[in-house]
């Protein structure tokens, strides 16, 4: 309930005189008196606690003095027995009435906690200019304030319909609560017709059970004894006049009007002057209207305006026919029915064009998709003849994508147009919304920041919170380990100096982890156990997504095997299975389209092929009596020249082979080059026999995903084509040259495996073909070409004799497997059991 001493203090019927501080009260045994709440001259509002049902709630009683007069007993009455009949959210409701032994009547109802709307208006205009409504300081609105108003239109509606007029509406007995509540209060003026209202305002011939007032000579706006009921600021003329045979829901609609005056200009309409000044003026003629009075104040919208005019027609039959229809123009205005309407329109035209869309979209998809599976059987130096099919086919696909770019376009320009009529259209709103979500979710997939920089900043415009929690960019990562209870430590990565390196690391505590919420970005997790390797396990943690860690086609986690200390040597590197990002680099040549893989776990060495690991290659052969399969597997060419030739290792006294006579001692820990693919599966094929492990060259997608990482990075440390960060050519100012394996240290992938984006290419165990290797069910294939194939192989790595854009781990390349290149080495892979 309102407290004493502000504006929303009940309006009560006594003299001046009569009004002071309220006296001690025995209250009936149910309920404990908490003090207070409110004082005036005909009652006084005190808090209880109703012990019976264990709750707080107002009472309200008479003033001691007013306990024998019958007419006043009788008001008090009517007011608790018309307030007790109304059941709306609108009206405070009426729990229990009776009467104490000194003869003063009460009853008890809801306590509210608010204020009046007397108060919310005057705090909204004093911090409102002539430009512009703005909030008060608890968050009311101008268009706030109006729904408290359709509101307040809607209880008097359902009130009429019980046959019951107030005749005392005014902002001062309005009520907005703390949690939103508005209410109708003071019905100590209220009387019940004598026959249904039948949708009628005019009282007509109705009759009411009325007590008479007098008028206070001194306020307009305080209701007092007399011949005349109600507020005059706000009552109707024919409330005004006495004319209590035409008093009737009518009445109450003129003074809702007026009560919407005083929102829209921040006064009554009537206000110069006491009350018989305000009653003369009323019966003189109408008020200033309403955008004249509001003239100099907050914008008044029209519709609002015309609002005002119709309820506070002078002429009965001339204002709305009821509360009900007065607050349906109040809500069509608040909803914007009307540019709602044609909004929804222009937004229908948009959707049209959705169809047309999806249409074009599944003809491009299906014209590569067609194209691709041409493309698979060509080779690029297939005759025109041969890709002209293929051609016919990508075109098919161009023409149908700009189709749908086209369409699409329309499709936007019709949204816009819709939001243009309402700006507030929430289905335009989230079309937009879900249209740039897809296009922030394509553009961070490649890689365009600029691109996805605008594509959230639109989302961010036009979301209404449904994509609140993507927009917050958190995600959830699940993990589970064998052996379990590993103990997990992040690395979340950003870019500095031009690489993604840990900027912050923090304990996740230990494995299993389930659906642990963490920021949206690229982590390393490191994965320690006891008597186990530490495991290097990168994760991508995407938008209101769950890194779950299930393989292809199952719903349980996959655990990642931490290898048992000693199962690795001291250049293995582990890399556990999972999903990873591959393709998508439009830059580079021959790159696939991008997708997300599975590839199981497996195990690379962390620097290529040496040649001092060569040459023991080779002479353990020559010890063998392999003389033959030796001179096949030596390199052939010499330092600078692609030509295969005289061998590159002379042999030695001992029959063995060695370096040239004045190479560098350092030759033997650079990358070995001038093999071919035969010889480098040679060589795995011998070091698998060695050590009893399954050594062999990586799958193209395999060397990939050692480079990238899992969360599509274009090169080993980021994106930025940084020569300096690698072996190139233009790496350093003086010629380019291999170097020794262990140089360039950024040129490290997040696994921790070294120069696969510069210094030498690697051959792959695979074939080359156009649209890669075989993925089933998005689970990789590995598929060894076979020996006597002679069709190209896929060779994958930036080398010292090409630019950096060429080291991107996307690219591919392809050629015979008799190939010698000065750039083409070989590194080593074993799936992991």
């Amino acid at each position: 309930m309102p407290s004493a001493n502000d504006d929303t203090l009940e309006q009560t019927l006594a003299t001046p005189d009569q009004a002071d501080t309220p006296e001690v009260v025995v209250l009936p045994a149910r309920y404990e008196d908490l003090g207070p709440i409110a004082a005036g001259s005909f009652g006084e509002v005190h808090r209880v606690r109703d012990t019976l049902l264990d709750r707080v709630v107002a009472m309200k009683l008479m003033r001691k003095e007013h306990a024998a007069r019958p007419e006043l007993r009788q008001r008090f009455l009517t007011e608790a027995t018309i307030t007790a009949q109304l059941q709306h959210p609108g009206i405070v409701s009426l729990h229990d009435r009776g009467e104490l032994p000194d003869g003063r009547l009460w009853f008890t109802m809801k306590e509210v906690r608010g204020r009046t709307l007397a108060a919310v208006i005057r705090e909204l205009h004093t911090g409102s200019g002539p430009d512009a409504w703005r909030p008060t300081s608890d968050g009311f609105t101008f268009r706030r304030l109006v729904d408290a108003f359709a509101r307040i239109s809607q209880a008097m509606a359902y009130a009429h319909s019980r046959r019951i007029v107030h005749r005392d509406l005014k902002p001062a007995n309005l009520m907005v609560g703390e949690f939103g509540e508005v209410l109708v209060m003071d019905w100590g003026l209220a009387r019940k017709l004598l026959r249904d209202v039948a949708g009628s305002t005019s009282a007509g011939t109705d009759k009411t059970d009325s007590t008479s007032v007098r008028l206070d000579a001194r306020s307009a706006g305080l209701t007092r004894q007399g011949d005349v009921v109600g507020t005059p600021a706000f009552m109707a003329p024919e409330q005004a006049r006495g004319d209590s045979t035409s008093l009737g829901p009518a009445s109450d609609v003129y003074a809702l009007g007026a009560v919407l005056y005083c929102l829209l200009v921040g006064a009554p309409p009537y206000r110069d002057g006491g009350a018989r000044e305000v009653i003369h003026s009323l019966l003189s003629g109408p008020p200033p209207p309403v955008m004249d009075a509001a003239r100099g104040g907050p914008p008044v919208p029209d519709e609002l305006g015309a609002i005002v005019t119709r309820a506070m027609h002078r002429e009965i039959d001339k204002r709305y026919p009821s509360a009900a229809a007065l607050a349906n123009d109040v809500v069509a205005w608040l909803d914007g029915v009307r540019r709602r309407e044609q909004a929804l329109a222009a937004l229908e035209h948009a959707r049209s064009f959705e169809p047309e869309i999806a249409e074009h979209r599944a003809s491009a998809a299906d014209a590569e998709a067609k194209a691709q599976t041409l493309r698979a059987d060509l080779r690029s130096f297939d005759p025109v003849d041969k890709k002209r099919p293929a051609w016919a086919l990508e075109d098919e696909a161009a023409r149908a994508s700009r189709a749908a770019a086209l369409a699409e376009t329309r499709w936007m320009e019709a949204v816009q147009g819709a939001l243009s009529i309402d700006p507030d259209l929430a289905e335009a709103h989230a079309m937009l919304a879900d249209h740039h979500r897809a296009r922030l979710v394509e553009a961070e997939g490649a890689r365009r920041d600029d691109e996805a920089a605008r594509a959230e900043e639109m989302l961010r415009i036009h979301d209404r919170g449904r994509h609140a929690a993507f927009l917050r960019g958190e995600g959830r990562l699940t993990l589970v380990t064998e052996p379990p209870g590993a103990e997990l430590i992040s690395e979340r990565l950003e870019l500095v100096d031009r690489r993604l390196v840990a900027v912050e690391t923090r304990a996740l505590g230990s494995t299993p982890l389930v659906a642990a919420p963490l920021s949206r970005g690229s982590y390393v997790l490191r994965l320690r156990a006891p008597g186990c390797v530490e495991v290097r396990y990168p994760v991508l943690v995407e938008r209101d997504a769950h890194w779950d860690g299930c393989a292809p086609g199952e719903t349980a986690p996959y655990p990642i095997v931490l290898p048992r200390l000693g199962s690795l040597g001291p250049d293995d590197v582990y890399v556990p299975a999972g999903w990873c990002w591959v393709g998508g680099d439009e830059a580079t040549p021959d790159s696939l389209p991008r997708r997300r893989v599975w590839i199981d776990a497996f195990v690379m060495r962390r620097y290529p092929v040496t040649t001092g690991e060569y040459l023991t290659f080779l002479n353990d052969l020559i010890a063998h009596g392999r003389e033959v399969e030796a001179l096949g597997a030596c390199p052939k060419g010499h330092e600078g020249s692609d030509n295969a030739g005289e061998p590159l290792f002379l042999r030695g006294p001992r029959g063995v082979f060695e370096l040239p006579p004045g190479s560098a001692q350092e030759e033997l820990d650079r990358p070995v080059v001038l093999v071919d693919w035969h010889g480098a599966m040679a060589h795995a094929h011998w070091l698998a026999k060695t050590t009893g492990q399954s050594w062999r060259l990586p799958d193209e997608l395999e060397r990939e995903k050692a480079a990238r990482g899992v969360d599509g990075r274009l090169l080993p440390w980021g994106d930025q084509n940084e020569p300096t960060f690698a072996c190139v050519t233009d790496t350093r100012p003086t010629a380019a040259a291999r170097e020794v394996v262990i140089a360039h240290p950024y040129d490290e992938s997040p696994y921790g495996i070294r120069g696969l984006a510069g210094n030498t290419r690697d051959w792959c165990i695979n074939l080359w073909k156009h649209a890669g290797p075989s993925i089933e069910s998005d689970r990789l294939r590995i598929e060894p070409a076979a020996a006597q194939d002679p069709d190209f192989r896929v060779i994958k790595g930036g080398a010292w004799t090409a630019m950096m854009i060429s080291g991107r781990a996307a690219a591919r390349f392809g050629g015979r497997p008799d190939l010698r290149r000065q750039s083409f080495g070989f590194r080593l892979v074993r799936t992991a059991r």
